[in-house]
This record gives structure tokens, sequence and C-alpha cells, in this order.
């Protein structure tokens, strides 16, 4: 195993186990036996949409949620060169397959799209998948902090190792699109869409439903789906909002 993988995937270490999990089910040797068998390797393309019926906003049941596994998601932008060669690449710069649909869609009124992405990546099963994290579309601001401290005198600020004090994190951008895709495989693929849609709503919806952010308002919808499919076909997971179209096809040798 390639140790300079696994000191990097230490910097990421939300991502650690399940790295070292994966890495260690490809290249595990078995005492007395060949070596196991490398996964199956799949490219994904992924076409996200907003539909532009406007009245859709106020028929819409707003349900938001948690994105369960943004913990462990994988982010294909910020990885190094070694990281992306052992499990993940980011192939948006090739010849995109849903390029015709994509070109149709956006010659219809009824649709706008979001964003498109393409990736390859192993077939895992569910206990071993890994998401892959989705951040498109209007940035509606920043993600308010999770915690503020009090504020404190300066007497009451304790001395820390160097004589810097620990500045706080960047706050994160608030997406119109946030969340997760993860395809996992057993006797077929399985695609699983976990996604929080936030139109910028202006003063179209109800006050109850909108969440005002540096003077700007937006809704939240938890668009979720799970959908079993083989390779080489197209699937358009659909909402009343959004729609998530995705094609996942073998990594030929």
């Amino acid at each position: 195993m390639d140790t300079r993988f696994m000191t990097r995937c230490r910097s990421h270490s939300p991502l650690f186990p399940l790295l070292l999990l994966v890495a260690l089910a490809v290249t595990a040797i078995l005492p007395g036996k060949l070596p196991a068998e490398e996964p199956r390797m799949y490219r994904v393309e992924v076409v996200l949409l907003r539909h532009t019926d406007a009245d859709a906003l106020l028929k819409e049941v707003w349900r938001s949620g948690d994105v369960a596994g943004l913990e462990h998601a994988l982010d294909l932008t910020e990885l190094d060169e070694d990281e992306v060669d052992h499990l993940f690449r980011d192939v948006s710069g090739t010849p995109f397959g849903l390029r015709g649909v994509v070109n149709r869609l956006e010659q219809s009124p009824l649709y706008d799209v979001i964003a498109s992405y393409a990736w390859e990546q192993p077939g895992l099963p569910q206990e071993q998948a890994i998401p892959v994290r989705i951040r498109s579309g209007q940035v509606l601001g920043r993600m308010p902090p999770a915690f503020e401290p009090p504020p404190f005198a300066p007497w009451q600020i304790q001395p820390v190792l160097g004589g810097v004090p620990e500045q706080p994190d960047e706050p994160e951008l608030l997406y119109e699109v946030d969340g997760v895709i993860t395809l996992t495989l057993a006797r077929f693929l399985h695609i699983h869409t976990d996604l929080l849609y936030r139109p910028a709503t202006g003063d179209r919806l109800p006050g109850d439903h909108v969440t005002t952010l540096e003077g700007d308002q937006f809704a939240e919808s938890h668009v979720t789906e799970r959908r079993r499919m083989r390779s080489g076909e197209t699937h358009y997971l659909d909402h009343p909002l959004m729609g998530v179209i995705v094609h996942v096809t073998p990594v030929e040798d």
C-alpha cells in the first residue's frame, strides 16, 4: 500500500477511517492466495436542474432535514492527485455523455441547468461506500456559526502556544444545492441522492417557510431518493422543484 497516500489522508480526519477501509479492501493480500480482486470502476455523470414554474414554490410541501453522511463525504475538488488516482477521479473535463441531454434542457423554457458533474469511482458495497459532496447553484450567503462564543475581556483570554490565538474557521458558503450522491454496488447498482435545495424566494412564500440570511430570503427542501439501476441506464429523479439526471457506465480497462 502506498504510505504516501495514507499519510495525506490523515489530514482529512473525517474521511480517513472510510478511505483506510476501502484501501485495505482493494490492496489486501491473503496468505497463500492471490491478491483480492480490485473493485469495478464506474463513470458517474450527473445533471442538476431546476424547474422554472414559479407556482411550484407555492405548491411545495417544504420538508427540511439533515443530509446523512455529510461529515464523511468526499469533495472531489479538494483531493490531491494521489488520492484521486487511488479511489476517485474528477473527469468533468472529458467528453460528457449527457451533453445532448444538457443541450436540450438549455433550449427548453421549462428547465434551468444548475450544474453537471462527471467522476470515476469504485463500485463498493453499502457499508464501504463513500458519498460524493455536491455543492452548486447560487451562493445564498454564509452558513451561520453553530456556536457563538461569549465575549471576553482581554485579561480573561488564556495564553496560547506561540502567543497567537487560534483563528476560527471560515464560515462555509451556503449553496442553492448542497448534499451528497452515493453510488453502491450489490447485485445491482444503487444511486442515492440526499440533497438540500434552497431556491432564492424573495417574498413569494409565506413567512413561516422562509429563512433570512444576510438580507436574502430562501426556503429549504429535502430532496432524497434511492434508485436501483443497471450500468448504461439513464435515470431521472424528479422533484417538484428540481431534478437529477444520473448515468452510470463501467470504466473499460
